[in-house]
């Protein structure tokens, strides 16, 4: 008897079920569940195998063989090729409803919560030229080509882009006119292989505050109204000998080309890993900040500050955080990965006091020049690893807070700082995330130390992708 235990290699013809989270399609094959990266519920595709496990399977999308009923035409011409915009052929209505669902699925299955109260996601208000951050990357191909674009799919190879509709086109415009830039350098793009280059990573920033979210098409700035259109341009760079010329002859370049960029920042990256994040800042030609605005607060950005990168769906999110926290002029609040201040600040004109919580020591300085700027004056900042920072706050000294307001990174709390928070008992835990698994993981570990999951909401920072942000509320039962 012939042994037909498929195997990696294997092609498999296979009809998608639906979508699990993060994106991938989810199918089934003579008792198995295979995960296929690619692929809209109602398809037939044929697709690869890449793991076989006993009761499940892995595979990459080799064609589709029958269209979804669900289905519409991509917009970009990079759609398939380019690593972004998985989704691009998914109905907007669609996208929604999986991401939804992909909440109450971790809640259910990961939390234990089967029966989680769920609100109704919110959409964002723009479905394109939505992004106030892009982050781009070089490379260097076998030929000495230099490339400057974002990822291929399911590959580490760029793409040069000539269009991108998650930003603006002025952001399309700079890219071309950078990757040429550095062409005529001579300077080596990023090498994969190598782990060696000069060029690593363009970061375009273009605040929202100063032009239309939808459009990009700037808008008349009106006196007292802030800054008109800003854009900052990073460069992200190893070491070479002709570096300082090559960067500023292109900060040069690019300032002449696009008057609405107002600083280009050189920055600084030796470790070999591929994160768009510079180490230091060698050099800055113009300036070096950006304002954006949120809630009626004016927020300063520099080259590396972490901000939510969909300006007017982050006020949807934070409205719904601060209305679940709820708070109110005796109340004391805690800020836990404060950040720049956008949650704190967002919260301070209600709340008695706030008080955020923070690593990064330049965040830390930028959400106090925030406060300040906004004339708020009850806001502080704590400067330090929240893990160690909780320690030092005793329950039953001081002013223990009514609320605690967390963003953690998508990895989510360490246990001590579950335990740190629980101690305190304050009356609402209100859980912002951008991970929906680690975040229901988090809610169990609260409902086991006596709080209840009132509800959560999911909200859209990312159309065309599989990614969703959602905020929880969670309430101390009483004892």
């Amino acid at each position: 008897m012939s042994d037909t235990t498929p195997r990696p290699g294997d092609l498999l013809e296979l009809t998608v079920d639906g979508l699990a989270a993060g994106g991938r399609a989810v199918c089934r094959h003579e008792g198995r569940v295979v995960f296929v990266a690619g692929g809209l519920p109602g398809q037939r595709v044929r697709a690869r195998l890449t793991t076989v496990k006993r009761r499940f399977a892995e595979a990459t999308l080799d064609a589709v063989l029958e269209p979804s009923p669900a289905q519409c035409a991509p917009f970009c011409v990079h759609f398939g090729d380019c690593g972004g915009c998985a989704w691009q052929d998914l109905p907007y209505a669609e996208q929604l409803r999986w991401k939804e669902r992909f909440v109450v699925d971790a809640l259910g299955r990961i939390g234990g919560l089967r029966d989680a109260n769920v609100l109704p996601i919110l959409a964002s208000p723009a479905e394109r030229g939505f992004r106030n951050k892009m982050e781009f990357a070089f490379s260097q191909d076998r030929d000495g080509q230099l490339h400057l674009g974002l990822r291929r799919r399911a590959s580490r190879a760029v793409v040069d882009i000539t269009e991108c509709h998650l930003q603006t086109p002025l952001t399309v415009a700079i890219v071309a006119a950078v990757r040429d830039l550095a062409r005529e350098s001579g300077l080596p793009g990023w090498d994969d292989g190598r782990q060696d280059g000069f060029w690593r990573f363009l970061v375009v920033r273009e605040p929202e505050l100063g032009r239309d979210a939808a459009t990009g098409a700037p808008q008349a700035a009106m006196e007292g109204d802030g800054p008109g259109r800003q854009c900052m341009v990073q460069c992200i760079t190893g070491r070479h000998p002709g570096a300082a010329q090559a960067v500023s002859r292109l900060a040069e370049e690019l300032r002449a080309r696009f008057p609405e960029v107002t600083g280009v920042v050189h920055s600084l990256r030796l470790d070999p890993e591929q994160i768009a994040y510079g180490e230091r800042v060698l050099a800055v030609d113009g300036e070096a900040v950006l304002v954006e605005r949120l809630g009626g607060n004016d927020l300063l950005l520099g080259p590396d500050s972490f901000f939510q990168t969909n300006t007017t769906a982050a006020g949807l999110l934070y409205d719904e955080a601060r209305r679940m926290a709820a708070a109110g002029p005796d109340d004391t609040v805690w800020d836990l990965y404060s950040g720049v201040g956008a949650i704190a600040l967002h919260l301070a004109r209600a709340a008695g006091a706030v008080r955020g919580f923070e690593i990064t020591p330049e965040a830390v300085n930028d959400a106090r020049a925030n406060a300040a700027r906004n004339n708020i004056l009850n806001c502080s900042f704590v400067s330090g690893d929240v893990r160690t920072s909780l320690r030092r706050e005793r329950p039953g000294e001081g002013a223990s807070p009514r609320v605690v307001v967390m963003d953690p990174p998508r990895a989510g709390l360490h246990e001590d700082v579950v335990e740190a928070v629980a101690a305190h008992k304050p009356a609402r835990i209100v859980y912002v995330s951008c991970n929906p698994a680690t975040m229901a993981r988090d809610v169990a570990l609260f409902v086991a130390r006596g709080y209840a999951l009132q509800e959560a909401r999911p909200v859209d920072l990312f159309p065309h992708s599989p990614h969703v942000e959602c905020v929880a509320l969670l309430t101390r039962v009483e004892e």
